[in-house]
């Protein structure tokens, strides 16, 4: 977490006039959380730049919590919380801190199910349909869950119905050996006609890709005494009288 806090706004109090002190506050308040706008937008255009087509989810990902009078620091973090999807913590902290990825929910949901092993991880295959960011298809992997019948809500999951039997028949665990090495998608009637849509790859890792504190930091350090400045400036201007 980037926290900005203020630093050496209240020296020389002594030149100050009295209405000068009593805006301080105010100004403090208001030029740590400009500061920490503009923390989040420098962060934000560097996970521009080294991601590759990152989703509006992605983009979407940090959080500011402004300064207020009784706390004064201003903060940027990454959200931890999400309506139906991992939080981003999940996902991005690997890319700040490096190390090993997260599970994704569809790799829990096929280890309960016994189809991916332990070790085993989640990665498009060359037959995989993918959006514009280089993902499998949401609707795609749905349909693959459900005919593996590994849906978390098995009413989710492909029956025998007409209406779904086509995913239950369509996509099933391919094996090398006795080793199984990802998900196919049948496409015609000969034992040939098949696509890998996923494949079982050993744990990925991640290399740091976003300098997450030192841009913040410098971008903190940089900005600061400027934003106190013009905050400063606002607060005698819109002062009561």
């Amino acid at each position: 977490m980037i926290t900005v806090r203020g630093r050496g706004f209240a020296d020389n109090l002594s030149e100050l006039t009295d209405i000068e002190r009593r805006q301080i506050p105010f100004a403090t308040v208001l030029a740590l959380t400009e500061t920490a706008k503009l923390v989040k937008a420098r962060l934000e255009d560097e996970m521009r730049s080294v991601f590759d087509r990152p989703t509006p989810y992605t983009m979407n990902s940090l959080r500011l919590i402004p300064a207020t009078k009784q706390r004064m620091e201003a903060r940027v973090w990454i959200k931890d919380e999400a309506d139906g999807a991992q939080p981003a913590t999940k996902w991005l902290t690997p890319e700040v801190y490096g190390g090993p990825r997260n599970n994704k929910r569809s790799e829990a949901l096929l280890r309960s199910r016994g189809i991916l092993s332990e070790g085993k991880f989640l990665v498009p295959g060359r037959g995989a349909a993918l959006d514009s960011y280089g993902n499998i298809g949401r609707g795609q992997l749905q349909k693959i869950l459900s005919g593996l019948g590994a849906q978390g809500d098995r009413l989710q999951n492909s029956t025998t119905s007409r209406r779904s039997v086509g995913n239950l028949t369509r996509y099933f665990v391919l094996r090398k050996g006795r080793n199984a090495i990802g998900i196919a998608e049948r496409i015609g009637k000969k034992r040939t006609d098949i696509r890998m849509v996923l494949a079982f790859v050993s744990k990925p890792g991640y290399a740091r890709a976003l300098d997450f504190f030192g841009i913040g930091e410098r971008e903190a350090d940089a900005q600061l005494a400027a934003q106190f400045e013009k905050a400063f400036d606002r607060a005698l201007a819109t002062r009561r009288r």
